[in-house]
């Protein structure tokens, strides 16, 4: 499966953040998700950035 997202840039609030600090974020469609197994009691995963692709694996605690 593949998928086009834009990256959602917002202004992050709060006292101790800088004035020009933001947050990225992804939404990742729901049949990705489930694939990779997560759920609302099991959803860490690992990201891992390569030169030009960032990957999203399940977390495992044995890789670490």
């Amino acid at each position: 499966m593949k998928v086009t997202r834009n990256i959602m840039i917002n202004k992050v609030g709060g006292s101790t953040a800088s004035k020009n600090a933001v947050n990225y974020r992804v939404s990742l469609p729901v049949d990705m998700i489930r694939a990779l197994g997560v759920t609302k009691e099991d959803r860490t995963v690992t990201l891992e950035l390569f030169t030009d692709k960032i990957e999203i694996k399940k977390f495992k605690e044995e890789e670490f």
